[in-house]
């Protein structure tokens, strides 16, 4: 991997000013006021040199305020800087395109520069170069040759690597006190607004006991609780979604999640972008201007993504959206180290009227998409066709608006930067010229700085996400984790067992009927990844003997693998007792929790009441759930398949798409 880098002007502006500063003082046209103000400028400038450059010109002695400052030195004695105008250029050619090694075994330490106070762009953790075991460490050549401007779009090398490599590199961190770090700042802040983002896959698990202190210890603090991922849910009715909100918002009152400062509760898709637009619409009506907004959600929750689509949305100001690099996403809980943020926009009245005309303009093309998705569903029945998505863009940062016309001024295939303001103008060529888009970002982050916003804009903050069982992740393969996390939309496998019988979901989830009402059957909806195998129901007395037949011989259960070398060894399968009550044969009373493998919903018929074993690895994260979050999800089976003794049910998903009525 080649790491490229884009030329500073500040670097080239210094040397213009110190040669500038040296013919001055040879022709004595400087007075010494006039030498202080040039000094001043050059100390300024100095500072932010790459510390190689840095390094380079105090080599020279006679390189030093006094020397400037002094009257008598500059008259008498034209100061010799030997500076070697090739070794300059060389420097400027370096720190434009150097090239390094992706390999954590060439790392270079530099015990000479501490932490910085710049977060890495992707993670948030302090960058720094002398010691490669803890976060936020970068190669210490590259340290050397970039500003500190550079510094603010920079990546750690944790970061670059699992990127590019696609593997998590485990380094020290600073122990993490979520409530004291996270919660008692948000607390403290009387205008501050929280956004709590909730796994709908692990509920109740993906919701923090600790949040409903912000609802307890701050009146002021309002918030607006989003469950995210919606687009995995097959559609199970006619009310499918209000069940959804309705089962989301008694798991956050159970939490303590309630009460006037719930301003709203709703359902998205981080990464398909349904319903965001609406969303973000609802935080401009709430919060216009008025304090900053926290994201706070467990690890793995989709907090990074959902970052990252609201930084390319109109709720980001234009500037920063175009400077900002994205934040890491990773199928690894805990990616982000420390809290990311940028700036939000101002929603006045004619930006709103921008927005109102792009969100009707995208409206039409929803239209035409979902006519064309339901025509190809009929004909393929495929899942993603019946997936929820939206659009998601920014209506205001491709151009300025002056009395509702586009400064024609600029209407070439052309761009500027108003470098007080942040304000864009481009010209109408500007989307067809590829290489000009590229100068437009390394421009966008020369001119972008935080303290542009000091008093002029609130903040959105991307905060580290809690690990409680979702931490047993960080010990799987990229390729376990592919097999573990769906893709896309989840359809149930129905099996019925009696007492007496297991089930194996991968090797990852085991169920076993214990007893039930007159030996009634039940029925277990296994809502996981497809990716994971369904063992049928055998014996429960030849559970252990078949789980590590299926473990040692071939890859049957597929996770875990067995010859997969980890850092830590996964803990075997731990048990909880639960007892469900049976209310019908078409809706479920309960789901058993598996953590962040998945669920599975109990149906029987009414008065049933059975006893189930439920296992997962380290048994963390097993729950029930009521009521369940899709009570009709068994009334997807159609047809018991009686072929080779399996106790399955064929599951047929026979609603067609229908995204225009959540619009």
């Amino acid at each position: 991997m080649i790491f490229r880098y884009f030329r500073i002007s500040t670097i080239e502006n210094s040397f213009k000013k110190l040669n500038e500063l040296k013919r001055g003082i040879r022709k004595g046209s400087f007075e010494k006021k006039d030498r202080e103000s040039v000094s001043q400028k050059l100390e300024i400038n100095l500072a932010e040199f790459p510390p190689a450059a840095q390094a380079a010109l105090k080599l020279n002695s006679e390189f030093k305020a006094k020397h400037l400052n002094d009257q008598t030195e500059l008259h008498n004695k034209i100061p010799n800087f030997n500076l070697n105008d090739n070794k300059i250029q060389s420097l400027l050619d370096e720190v434009s395109q150097p090239d390094f090694d992706l390999d954590p075994l060439k790392l270079e330490e530099d015990a000479k520069f501490f932490r910085t106070k710049t977060n890495c762009s992707g993670c948030g953790a302090l960058l720094q170069c002398n010691d490669k075991q803890r976060d936020g460490f970068i190669d210490a050549r590259k340290f050397k040759l970039l500003t500190k401007q550079e510094l603010n779009f920079t990546v750690c090398f944790r970061c670059e690597f699992l990127k590019t490599k696609k593997k998590l590199l485990n380094v020290t961190s600073n122990s993490f006190d979520y409530d004291n770090l996270i919660l008692k700042k948000i607390i403290s802040n009387k205008k501050a607004h929280v956004i709590i983002l909730i796994d709908l896959l692990d509920m109740p698990n993906s919701i923090y006991d600790g949040w409903s202190k912000l609802i307890q210890e701050n009146s002021s603090v309002d918030m607006i609780i989003l469950g995210n991922k919606f687009d995995l849910l097959p559609n199970t009715g006619p009310k499918f979604e209000h069940s959804v909100i309705k089962s989301l918002s008694y798991q956050c009152l159970k939490k303590g999640l309630k009460g006037a400062q719930i301003k709203h509760v709703d359902l998205i898709s981080a990464k398909t972008g349904f319903n965001l637009e609406k969303v973000i619409s609802k935080f401009f009506d709430c919060w216009n201007d008025e304090g900053d907004v926290y994201l706070l959600g467990m690890a793995n929750a989709g907090k990074s993504v959902l970052f990252n689509k609201l930084l390319s949305s109109d709720y980001c100001r234009p500037l920063a959206s175009e400077a900002l690099i994205r934040a890491t996403t990773s199928f690894w809980p805990g990616t982000t180290l420390n809290m990311l943020k940028f700036p939000i926009t101002f929603m006045n009245e004619k930006k709103n009227g921008q927005r109102q005309r792009r969100l009707k303009s995208e409206l039409d093309k929803l239209v035409e998409i979902e006519d064309k998705r339901v025509k190809r569903y009929e004909k393929t029945h495929e899942l993603k066709d019946a997936e929820v998505f939206g659009l998601v863009g920014s209506s205001f940062k491709k151009y300025s608006i002056q009395d509702d016309q586009i400064d024609l001024e600029n209407a070439q295939a052309t761009y500027s930067i108003d470098e007080t303001t942040g304000m864009i103008t481009v010209g109408e060529n500007f989307e067809n010229n590829r290489d000009l888009k590229q100068k437009f970002k390394r421009d966008a982050r020369l001119i972008f700085k935080p303290e542009m916003y000091k008093n002029k804009s609130t903040w959105f903050y991307d905060t580290p996400g809690v690990l409680q069982s979702q931490k047993i992740l960080q010990n799987f393969s990229k390729k376990e984790l592919e097999i573990i996390f769906p893709k896309g939309l989840i359809m149930p496998r129905i099996y019925w067992m009696v007492p007496g019988q297991t089930l194996l979901v991968g090797g990852l989830i085991r169920i076993d009927l214990l007893e039930s009402t007159n030996d009634e059957r039940v029925l277990f909806s296994i809502m996981a990844s497809p990716a994971l195998p369904v063992i049928n129901p055998f014996k429960t007395e030849d559970a252990d003997k078949i789980y590590d037949k299926y473990y040692n011989e071939g890859n049957i259960l597929r996770v875990p693998h067995k010859h997969h070398i980890r850092e830590e060894p996964l803990p075997s399968l731990k048990s909880k007792t639960f007892e469900v009550s049976g209310i019908g044969n078409h809706m479920a009373m309960s789901d058993i929790v598996f953590s962040c493998f998945g669920w599975t919903a109990v149906t029987s018929r009414p008065g049933v009441k059975a006893k189930i074993r439920a296992f997962t690895l380290g048994g963390q994260g097993l729950q029930i759930r009521e009521p369940s979050l899709l009570p009709f999800i068994v009334n997807l089976r159609r047809k018991w398949d009686r072929k080779d003794g399996s106790q399955s049910f064929k599951a047929v998903y026979y609603k067609k798409p229908n995204l225009l009525k959540y619009l």
